[in-house]
């Protein structure tokens, strides 16, 4: 039987259930039990009620292909399953390759390189519906089967896009990240990210659709400061605690959209597993042509001098105001625009400031 978890808290369902004798029960995307996980659903977090209603000793399996360390706490603790056997595989996919690259003409390079390698078959991921029938439009125009895949679609016109994409009567899928759950085509070689994802998880499941038959996988994102701060503005009408995970998630895929450092051994680390740099063979963008570096040391000590004059109260964004010289109604009430280091950083600018803090937290 199969079931949402939306659904299993209904009276009617549990009295039904109780007439049978449950064998076992598998929490499948087992992820959403957790308010640090990409797709939290408050409802997971009643599953174990509903277990415990419906009769003592029923064995439980939870299953998940993108968990944090944190993430799995919280399931293990959630479900009452302090004394579960726990398997875990790497998450590593050593035949993909990433890549990240600044946000410009972003459509023109998507036609290059899809033409670059016609015959093969991608999936482009776009954050709204409007982005996913522009883009689907624009390489349909440039001789691209492209199709758009989203949850405003009729679902017959939603199954028969996934048909014709199975049988490679469409080469590419333009789509939010609606589309993905449950297929399973294996010789996907691309998957570009039009816009920067809300979150590392959703990245990883998203990245790993392609290859997934062993052969050549390229992963794409494109990253510009503009959606950032389009993610930020979606949070702002969220609760406190939803707001403050939800900025926490988002800072670690701009500190990775941002690093110099292998990108396969950021992802890995993310999810709790050491990997050694030597070991990504070059099959990513900073392993394969490395950043260049600049000593910022001073950079860093004025940074951390600001910190401690102004109390180490402010969050990173006000201190980016004073060394920006903005003249905000928090730096004017705290009287932050007589303090010597204000407007300190207009030489360098903005984005150096920015880069530089992240990376030093």
């Amino acid at each position: 039987l199969y079931v949402a978890p939306e659904s299993l808290a209904k009276l009617e369902n549990i009295e039904f259930l109780r007439l049978l004798k449950i064998s076992f029960v598998a929490v499948d995307e087992a992820h959403c039990i957790s308010e640090w996980g990409h797709d939290f659903r408050p409802e997971y977090r009643k599953i174990r009620q509903v277990i415990t209603g419906l009769g003592a000793h029923i064995p439980i399996i939870a299953l998940t292909a993108t968990a944090t360390p944190k993430v799995q706490q919280d399931i293990i603790k959630n479900l009452q399953m302090s004394d579960a056997t726990l398997f875990k595989s790497s998450f590593n996919r050593p035949n993909l390759f990433y890549e990240i690259r600044p946000k410009r003409d972003v459509i023109k390079e998507i036609i290059r390189y899809i033409k670059y390698n016609t015959g093969k078959s991608g999936i482009i991921y776009c954050l709204s519906r409007k982005k996913v029938e522009e883009v689907a439009e624009s390489l349909n125009l440039n001789g691209i089967k492209a199709l758009p895949y989203h949850a405003g679609l009729e679902p017959k016109v939603r199954a028969e896009t996934q048909d014709k994409f199975l049988m490679e009567d469409a080469e590419v899928i333009v789509a939010t990240i609606a589309f993905g759950m449950g297929i399973d085509k294996p010789d996907v070689r691309f998957v570009i990210h039009h816009d920067i994802p809300k979150s590392m998880e959703g990245y990883y499941q998203e990245t790993g659709r392609a290859g997934r038959d062993g052969g050549e996988g390229y992963c794409l994102a494109f990253y510009a400061q503009k959606d950032v701060d389009k993610l930020a503005k979606f949070m702002k009408d969220k609760p406190v605690s939803e707001r403050e995970i939800g900025t926490q998630i988002l800072k670690e895929v701009i500190d990775y959209a941002e690093s110099g450092v292998c990108r396969r051994k950021q992802i890995l680390h993310y999810f709790g597993e050491n990997f050694n740099e030597t070991g990504c063979n070059c099959m990513c963008d900073n392993c394969k042509k490395p950043k260049q570096q600049f000593d910022a040391e001073e950079h860093l000590l004025t940074f951390l001098k600001l910190v401690k004059s102004t109390g180490e109260k402010f969050d990173d964004s006000h201190l980016l105001n004073i060394f920006m010289g903005s003249e905000t109604a928090q730096t004017i009430a705290y009287e932050q625009n007589k303090l010597p280091e204000f407007g300190l950083g207009k030489h360098d600018g903005e984005i150096l400031w920015k880069s530089l803090i992240r990376q030093s937290v």
